[in-house]
């Protein structure tokens, strides 16, 4: 059957009100509720509030990433999507900018996001957060800093999961899908953030993300990481090395795009910077829309 204007907008504003209820703990009267990107901006600023203090009173290896800011100001730009990474590495707690272009992972996501929204525009249409807030050189030290203090490890804990609410009541608020770059599995380190992720998510109703026009199936995605050129390579997951493939028949036609171990020549495809090659790639095979 189908759903009327008058059913659509009471699921909407009923989705509303939900949102409003779980992020602010209660809903506003109606003329003091902000509206959804108001709410945003407000969200991160709090974010790098929260960073910026437990930098100070906790562990100066906590980093907030610089790049947001610009995010929560009035007339800022808003995100397309979320790229969520592990925790902040060497150049990111040197940057104070999480994925930033000073390294070798930066550098090609900031090359293949630029080439789909334009030159320079990375910072403002892909947000970038990451599970933990706390610097370690390699992501295997923040188990071990978690193991040798527990008031450190509460701290990193209670931080995983504010990272994980405003993840969540971003796609709320905006309808971006997230993009969980690094395929991290189960253990422990993690463990808070993923927990909170998903009941944060389930409180506020289950949200849609919509990438340019296209409601997707999910809005979370786990894909390989840019280091070393990951993200364009098989791997042992087969839904995964199908997307690649499909990519791979489409574009048969471009000299060297498939390399001899049938991957993606990322400095073919970076190099090339065809716009319509760099967003069918984004959209069928990180994003997983349509395979």
């Amino acid at each position: 059957m189908a759903v009327s204007s008058i059913d659509a907008a009471t699921t909407e504003h009923e989705a509303t009100l939900r949102h409003l209820s779980v992020i602010l703990g209660d809903v506003p009267p109606e003329g003091d509720r902000p509206d959804p990107v108001a709410l945003f901006r407000s969200r991160v600023a709090e974010h790098g509030e929260r960073v910026r203090a437990l930098k100070a009173s906790v562990s100066p290896l906590f980093v907030e990433n610089g790049d947001l800011a610009a995010y929560a100001t009035t007339d800022g730009p808003l995100p397309e999507l979320i790229l969520v990474g592990d925790n902040p590495g060497r150049r990111e707690f040197e940057q104070s900018v999480y994925l930033c272009v000073q390294g070798r992972a930066g550098a090609m996501a900031h090359s293949f996001f630029d080439g789909i929204f334009g030159a320079g525009s990375f910072g403002g249409k892909v947000m970038v957060l990451n599970k933990s807030s706390f610097h370690t050189p390699r992501t295997v030290g923040l188990t071990e800093a978690m193991r040798g203090d527990p008031a450190l490890a509460e701290a990193i804990r209670r931080d995983q999961e504010e990272n994980a609410r405003l993840i969540a009541d971003s796609v709320a608020l905006l309808g971006v899908p997230v993009v969980t770059i690094g395929m991290e599995s189960g253990g422990t380190t993690f463990q808070s953030f993923r927990k909170t992720l998903e009941s944060r998510y389930r409180a506020l109703g289950n949200p849609p993300a919509v990438f340019q026009g296209h409601r997707l199936a999910s809005p979370f995605r786990k894909v390989p990481h840019f280091s070393l050129s990951k993200i364009f390579c098989r791997n042992a997951d087969p839904a995964w090395n199908a997307g690649l493939d499909g990519f791979l028949a489409r574009h048969a036609a471009v000299p060297g795009l498939r390399t001899e171990n049938g991957n993606v020549s990322s400095k073919l495809l970076l190099g090339l910077g065809d716009h319509p090659l760099l967003a069918d790639y984004l959209d069928r095979v990180i994003l997983g829309n349509g395979g």
